[in-house]
């Protein structure tokens, strides 16, 4: 995952990117690069292990389009800046992401499938709730980027969807809040 987000005033690349092993990241804002371990607490916290053995609590919420992010004492509200995503913006319509850390149960789509508003596309297990990723529009499937058993971080891809009459023109973006 690689976007432009705002924190405050200022624009500043973020990117995340999953190591071979579950829970494990690599995360970059701007030229600050950090490897940590995520792992779900009993009362649904994120506890973010530091590759210096530092441990500490983190919470995300979502506030429409933002994100507000509770981590070592301090809260920032987050937003994808304009055109931050590679030529497209979250109303789009394109990429589905991982509502938060879990794992994937069901895919119920496939490359190629026209899918509509709504229809749930997949089944994301976290803090023992099931989370559906819906389409955010109608569209056609352009890539699975997930497998079910596999464990998945906020913001991992899962599906890419087009437009129907576009299907060589994904636009990635972030889906909306999943229901339960």
């Amino acid at each position: 995952m690689s976007r432009t987000v705002q924190v405050g005033d200022e624009a500043v690349a973020l990117a995340a990117r999953a190591s071979a092993r579950p829970g494990e990241y690599t995360v970059s804002l701007g030229e600050r690069h950090l490897h940590v371990t995520v792992r779900v607490a009993g009362d649904g916290s994120l506890l973010v292990t530091r590759d210096d053995g530092r441990t500490f609590a983190a919470s995300v919420s979502r506030d429409g389009t933002a994100l507000w992010i509770t981590a070592g004492g301090g809260t920032a509200r987050v937003r994808e800046a304009v055109g931050g995503r590679g030529g497209g913006s979250s109303a789009d319509g394109g990429g589905l992401e991982a509502p938060m850390p879990g794992k994937v149960l069901r895919i119920t789509c496939a490359p190629g499938e026209a899918v509509t508003k709504g229809q749930t596309l997949v089944i994301v297990e976290a803090m023992k709730m099931e989370h559906a990723v819906k389409a955010p529009r109608d569209g056609v499937v352009a890539e699975v980027r997930c497998k079910e058993g596999v464990l998945v971080g906020t913001g991992e891809p899962l599906i890419v969807l087009t437009e129907p009459d576009l299907p060589d023109h994904p636009s990635p973006v972030v889906a909306k809040e999943p229901t339960p």
